[in-house]
């Protein structure tokens, strides 16, 4: 009894494993360097996102008869003999498939123990 009253605590096992071992449910804090390479892989894909998206609303404003800030012949530009409308699909399609290359991304970042909130800037 007097062992007891000493250290009311009791231990069991090695003081080394204080760890103990890792379960498949709970996510490991991520790394900074992860973070920042998600953070980095992120930003890109959403400035390659609201790219696509002003593509569009350029070409919106156009087939409405809006005229844009660059209207007149530019040298430097690739001119386009596609419709609007066939543009204007295939950036929406183009803008799908970065939404779901940024969610995979949000997905493999969350797997690996990165909160959203990390994430951001």
């Amino acid at each position: 009894m007097e062992d007891l009253r000493g250290n009311p605590i009791s231990q069991v096992g090695d003081a080394k494993n204080d760890a103990g071992p890792r379960k498949p449910g709970i996510a490991q804090p991520a790394s900074a360097q992860a973070v920042a390479s998600f953070r980095k892989q992120l930003a890109a894909l959403q400035a390659q996102q609201a790219n696509v998206d002003k593509q569009i609303a350029d070409l919106k404003n156009f087939n409405r008869g809006e005229a844009g800030h660059d209207t007149g012949l530019q040298l430097h530009k690739s001119y386009n003999t596609e419709s609007v409308e066939a543009q204007v699909r295939k950036l929406e399609e183009k803008r799908k498939q970065l939404a779901a290359v940024i969610d995979a991304l949000l997905d493999a970042a969350r797997k690996r123990g990165i909160e959203p909130g990390q994430l951001r800037y």
